[in-house]
């Protein structure tokens, strides 16, 4: 009972991380953004049109899960410290991005922090359940540790993105997050779907 009890929790205090799908629209969008840079042309029509695609994409996946699950609406204190964290891990990444394009790194300084923001969340999302962090939450688990082996793998002599046909580490890194992360919305999604059943009241009824 004080396990199905803490899981109760979990998912009322996560709704929104929990929801897989939202994943995806970033990793399509991170992996149109490397496929572009590797065969740029100097037309940021793709990109533009990739971007404006996403954010169509992720508003249906948002208006889905309202649907389909309804909403748990947070108080303004957790909210104003997500968009805090967002903006943060936001400027590192592109910080990241530039240092990665700027200079010929032995390990990737993008990759490093992004996987440094999923072990963040996880950690900030699942602190209450630690011992069972792995299973309550495995998707962005597996895929931190997966970029951080990427990353640091530079540092043995492997050029791994050579072995799979990359023309730079960068780029090489910047599709496999992107991929990584497409993934892991669909694996999350799909446990989301095995541990909370569709509903019928109406969203918006409740307040976290």
């Amino acid at each position: 009972m004080q396990d199905h009890y803490t899981q109760i929790q979990f998912i009322a205090a996560n709704y929104s991380k929990l929801q897989g799908l939202r994943l995806v629209p970033i990793g399509l969008s991170v992996t149109s953004i490397a496929l572009w840079t590797i065969d740029h042309q100097g037309d940021l029509g793709l990109p533009i049109m990739s971007a404006l695609g996403c954010a169509l994409l992720y508003w249906l996946v948002d208006c889905y899960y309202v649907n389909t699950f309804g909403r748990i609406r947070q108080i303004k204190k957790m909210q104003a410290w997500e968009v805090a964290i967002s903006v943060l891990s936001s400027v590192l990444a592109w910080l990241a991005f530039w240092l990665d394009m700027a200079r010929d790194l032995p390990f990737s300084a993008f990759g490093l922090v992004f996987a440094a923001v999923l072990f963040e969340e996880i950690w900030r999302t699942a602190h209450s359940v630690k011992e069972r962090l792995i299973r309550l939450y495995p998707e962005n688990f597996t895929v931190a540790c997966l970029i951080v082996i990427l990353s640091l793998l530079p540092l043995t002599g492997l050029a791994w993105w050579e072995i799979l046909g990359f023309p730079s580490q960068f780029l090489g890194m910047l599709t496999i997050v992107g991929i990584l992360l497409i993934l892991a919305g669909i694996w999350g999604h799909i446990r989301f779907l095995r541990i909370l059943p569709a509903r019928e009241a109406k969203p918006d009824e409740n307040t976290l």
